[in-house]
């Protein structure tokens, strides 16, 4: 029978949905299974093909390929779209007509025309005058349609409800196209001499999309993400009457919304509820969701004590316990060394059991992997006789000193084990656990995480910082011009600080201004869109539909893989790699994918 790819068919569910809303497209790919069944072909859907000489893409709904004829694009319409001589094209929306000026047999033609412009940049044809014979369709799944009421030169190229449905009739339909081309046609070589086999082979299939483009993907998620997480509410739900409750997680697997979850049960249930975490950005994040206020250095106590809700980065609690300490503390000099670290935790213990925040009734924390046995001493002291600790994290994503497993169940008992990965896609769970396939054999990928684009991995030359930064471009430029995926949804990271990363004196990317994460997140509103960027150890709890990991390079502790495992599984629908020549990790990642055209 005819081979598809992809095998599988992608469905998008929006929100409250009672079907797919691709169903017209399920539809004829159902169809088309049945009527293609004794056909040694190829059938591509949702095939993105971008012109070679200008910006953006066309989506070819489904390409019928006969390797000894040519090709046949197929345009699939449903639901409320009509035509009628009278109207033309047009979508019936309740009472009204809305006229499409376009109509679906410009676009088929426009999608055909820019796929056969592709193809003669890769065989050299004249585009006017393909060797190969293509054709178009145009099908009406849920409509019928009049043919002579079409213009003459749509007659025989649109389809109705009554043949798309029947297998019978759509099978003959292609048939008689591609008969009528041949005819059309007599120069193009058909039979076993034909070239697009071989075009199929080695241009469609290798370097053309046949998923949908990282815009859609992050458009989907985002709808269905509420549903995506049921299984961890439920989980969490389970949990709810368990005061002392410890969460191990692997990466992507909810644990940042199952400790959000959890807290606003609490605040909602009238408990006054503390939420700590270790880095800025993802407190920030965190604090907004909860729609708490930002805890800082020159907080006052008393503010804090009048707070349902507290949330904050743990060493921003202890800063403001160090400053307003009594009697004072002197800290040491250098605020980057262990012993000034030290002494805030100290401060932050000191203060909590002198009542310096109130009392709490719950406290929650996430990505509790980088705690250090001084901060659990210090949360001991923050919990005073509080019994109702949360407590989420993932060990191998432990870029810091961290307490041992044995210390953790010795406070919080033992684990449940979050073990589903919801939120990056599938081919990127699969490069996840290719970094450790021992440490990761039970990370699984349920059924509705969509499949996702390919992850790709280059190699550049040790020190060619130039050549990085024409890589990260290339990636943007494809990004935002040929797909349309908005600029606030590309994290770019490194493993070193800005000064130090290929990115350092750089002040935008083809055009677009780059920022750090928390200065885009102080941005207001009507500021001009940006990107971007921040070192992997700060953006960690946070995730973006596209994240492009460059300055991999050497065999440091930066480049380990606990960090490689944190910046890849940030990611959740696209995951591009740059690697120096000189890594040398023990994490293996092998060059694979290209670079976007």
């Amino acid at each position: 029978m005819a081979e598809f790819f992809p095998s599988q068919p992608d469905e998008i569910w929006p929100e409250g949905a009672t079907r797919a809303s691709n169903e017209p497209e399920l539809v004829l790919r159902r169809c088309l299974e049945t009527a293609l069944a004794d056909k040694p072909w190829l059938v591509i859907q949702n095939l993105l093909v971008q012109a070679p000489d200008r910006v953006g893409c066309r989506e070819i709904d489904f390409l019928v390929v006969d390797p000894e004829r040519g090709m046949i694009v197929i345009e699939v319409k449903g639901g409320d779209y009509r035509y009628t001589a009278e109207h033309g094209w047009y979508r019936q929306v309740d009472d009204e007509k809305r006229i499409d000026k376009a109509g679906a047999v410009k676009q088929c033609h426009s999608a055909m025309y820019h796929l056969v412009k592709f193809i003669s940049t890769k065989i050299f044809h004249d585009p006017s005058r393909p060797p190969y014979l293509h054709g178009w369709l145009v099908a009406l799944v849920d409509a019928e349609v009049q043919q002579k009421s079409l213009a003459p030169e749509a007659q025989g190229h649109v389809i109705d409800a009554k043949h798309c449905r029947d297998p019978i009739r759509l099978a003959a339909d292609i048939e008689d196209l591609f008969a009528a081309l041949q005819l059309n046609f007599s120069n193009v070589t058909c039979g076993e001499d034909s070239c697009m086999g071989r075009i199929a082979r080695e241009i469609l299939l290798p370097t053309m999309k046949t998923r949908f483009a990282v815009r859609d993907e992050i458009r989907n998620a985002q709808i269905v993400e509420s549903e995506m997480m049921r299984p961890v509410r439920l989980i969490m739900d389970a949990a709810h009457d368990m005061d002392r409750l410890l969460v191990r997680g692997y990466p992507g697997t909810g644990k940042t919304y199952a400790s959000l979850y959890r807290a606003s049960r609490d605040l909602a249930a009238g408990r006054r509820t503390l939420m700590l975490c270790f880095n800025v950005p993802l407190a920030a994040s965190l604090t907004a969701q909860l729609g708490a206020r930002p805890v800082r250095a020159n907080t006052a106590p008393e503010e804090i004590r009048a707070r349902q809700c507290v949330s904050a980065r743990i060493y921003a609690l202890a800063e403001l316990a160090a400053r307003n300490a009594e009697p004072s503390i002197v800290l040491p000099p250098t605020e980057s060394g262990q012993d000034y670290y030290d002494a805030l935790l100290d401060a932050l213990e000191k203060s909590a059991r002198a009542g310096m925040f109130g009392k709490f009734d719950s406290i929650v924390v996430d990505e509790g992997q980088d705690f250090s046995p001084a901060m659990l001493r210090a949360l001991d002291a923050l919990a005073g006789d509080c019994t109702r600790i949360a407590f989420l994290h993932d060990p191998n994503q432990a870029l810091y000193v961290s307490a041992t497993d044995e210390e953790l169940q010795r406070r919080y008992g033992q684990p449940l084990v979050l073990r589903e990965n919801l939120r990056n896609s599938a081919t990127i769970t699969r490069f996840l656990c290719s970094l450790d396939p021992v440490r990761f054999g039970d990370l699984a990928t349920p059924p509705s995480v969509r499949a996702g684009q390919p992850v790709v991995v280059i190699e550049y030359a040790h020190g060619d910082t130039v050549g990085q930064l024409a890589a990260i471009e290339r990636i943007i430029r494809h990004l935002v011009d040929a797909e349309g995926v908005r600029h606030e949804d590309i994290a770019i990271l490194s493993p070193f600080t800005f000064a130090r990363s290929a990115l350092a004196g750089i002040d935008s990317i083809a055009g677009i201004p780059l920022v750090s994460v928390e200065a885009a997140a102080k941005r207001a509103p009507d500021d001009a869109p940006c990107l971007r960027y921040d070192t992997l150890h700060r953006f960690k709890g946070l995730e973006a539909p596209v994240v492009i990991l460059h300055d991999v390079s050497g065999s440091g502790k930066n480049v380990a893989f606990e960090a490689i495992l944190t910046a890849c599984s940030r990611a959740q629908h696209a995951l591009y790699v740059l690697r120096s020549s000189n890594y040398a990790g023990s994490t293996p990642l092998p060059v694979q994918g290209e670079l976007p055209l």
